[in-house]
């Protein structure tokens, strides 16, 4: 039986050719390769020659490795902070503390000094708001205590965060621990209370007020 011995045109060899080198397996580096390579070679000369060099400096090395473990737990340092400063009790303050300038600026304009603001609250006590004399008496005291650096005045600290900042061992503590109370009764309870403990606090807060002036 005679064997067909016919050759394939020259068109077809050559489109079976390309299609069999279009194939990945025959692909050539790409240029993303041939970079990193690149890369990869320069970082191994480089790590040869610190190599190199510390074999022949073995002091210089020894501080250069301590120097750069230093600059690294800096950086993580760093980071750490920026990222969990909020949480920390020695963290970032949010806000500035209010300077001599501004720090009647948590009054609201309710008042232009602590007088002023005490003397709104005993007028609130007289017309029967009891809720907002404790509102502003709350606020003087605060105030009173950031003057005082007992503790550190900032819009987004909770009453208990103020607690905890205040030392248990200050003389104002039981009367801002009480007027604490009753100002998350009736700011966020919506509970007035009793008009005589809120004249009584708020008369205290003057008093203190009072002491502190002179």
């Amino acid at each position: 039986m005679a064997v067909d011995q016919r050759i394939p045109p020259v068109e077809t060899i050559r489109e079976i050719t390309k299609e069999v080198l279009n194939r990945p397996e025959f692909a050539g580096p790409t240029s993303w390769d041939e970079m990193i390579a690149a890369l990869l070679k320069t970082l191994g000369g480089w790590l040869n020659g610190v190599a190199s060099w510390s074999v022949e400096h073995p002091t210089l090395a020894l501080i250069a490795a301590i120097a750069l473990v230093l600059v690294m737990l800096a950086c993580v340092t760093h980071l750490l902070y920026l990222a969990l400063g909020d949480l920390l009790p020695f963290g970032r303050r949010r806000e500035k503390a209010a300077d001599s300038g501004s720090r009647w600026d948590i009054l609201e304009g309710t008042g232009k000094n602590w007088r002023e603001a005490l003397e709104a609250a005993r007028k609130l006590l007289r017309e029967g708001d009891c809720r907002r004399a404790i509102w502003l008496a709350h606020r003087v005291l605060l105030g009173l205590l950031d003057e005082q650096g007992a503790i550190q005045f900032a819009g987004w600290k909770t009453n208990s965060y103020y607690l905890r900042e205040c030392a248990a061992s200050h003389p104002w503590y039981s009367t801002f621990a009480e007027l604490t109370e009753i100002y998350e009764q009736a700011i966020y309870g919506r509970r007035a209370g009793s008009p005589a403990r809120a004249e009584s606090l708020v008369l205290r807060v003057d008093q203190l007020y009072k002491e502190r002036a002179g």
